[in-house]
């Protein structure tokens, strides 16, 4: 678009310059009408601005990525386990059993019946006589009086007394020797075989595999896409306008001095709004 700008605005600089230069004649041909004799008057001309739509050709940047394939020879480490053989001098444990006569004191029970003597508490019956009173009595119904009904019965009481056996137990502490048995411990001497366990330490000869990881360098051939930016230009078509102007006749007006001045600035404000409309 810069050099579309630059175009338009050399377009307009070359018709203002134009149009000046006619203005600046015809003010010189009305400033002599004071000091020389009055020359017939030139046609009047008056200039519009047009604008023409034209194609330009410009290119654009296109930026692409590419791959392009590159060998290189990479080193990459490798470990491996190696196993040693040292020979060792170890001790190992050997448990073994022992027998050992041992003469210890046991205590033997013996048991023996003997007498010993025995509280316990008797309950005897013990039979005794109580007398409670008892009622006998009956119910009596007495005489009715002539013409009366019948009287209601009356209780005749009868209190007679009775004797009754009680038993009940009484408590008695009794004495009695009673056979009873009884343990007691005696010591006696008594000899065994105790086992035990000992442990001796043993010499060995042994041979380890001690494991040892080694690292060794490898050179291998690798293969890699690398990417990369490719710039090409694109050619591609722009519309502008492009102003330009066109005489015309107009109507003459000799005996007046500000119609040049007037037509020029008319000119001067077409061309800078068709500047301004092309920025």
């Amino acid at each position: 678009m810069t050099r579309i700008h630059y175009l338009a605005v050399v377009f307009v600089l070359a018709g203002l310059a134009a149009i000046s230069g006619r203005a600046d004649a015809s003010a010189m041909r009305g400033c002599g009408a004071c000091c020389a004799p009055c020359a017939p008057c030139a046609p009047c001309v008056q200039y519009d601005v047009v604008y023409d739509v034209r194609e330009i050709q410009c290119l654009r940047t296109v930026y692409e990525t590419a791959y392009r394939s590159c060998s290189f020879t990479r080193c990459r480490p490798v470990y491996e386990t190696v196993y040693q053989e040292c020979p060792d001098t170890v001790c190992r444990m050997v448990y073994e059993t022992v027998e050992k006569p041992v003469t210890c004191t046991v205590m033997k029970p013996v048991y023996s019946t003997v007498q010993r003597p025995v509280c316990r508490v008797v309950c005897e019956p013990v039979t005794t006589w109580c007398s409670y009173c008892v009622d006998m009595g009956h119910w009596q119904r007495p005489a009715a009086a002539d013409g009366c009904c019948a009287p209601c019965p009356v209780w005749v009481p009868n209190i007679v007394q009775r004797r009754v056996p009680v038993t009940h137990y009484v408590a008695r502490t009794v004495t009695e020797t009673v056979p009873v048995q009884v343990c007691s411990l005696v010591p006696q001497a008594v000899t065994k075989v105790c086992r035990y366990p000992v442990c001796r330490m043993v010499q060995e000869n042994i041979v380890r595999r001690i494991p040892r990881i080694t690292c060794r360098v490898v050179s291998e051939q690798v293969t890699k896409q690398v990417p990369y930016t490719v710039c090409r230009q694109v050619p591609y078509t722009v519309k502008i306008r492009v102003p330009r102007c066109v005489p015309r006749p107009c109507a003459s007006n000799c005996g007046t001095s500000p119609a040049p001045a007037q037509q020029q600035t008319d000119v001067e404000r077409r061309a800078l709004e068709a500047l301004g409309r092309v920025a």
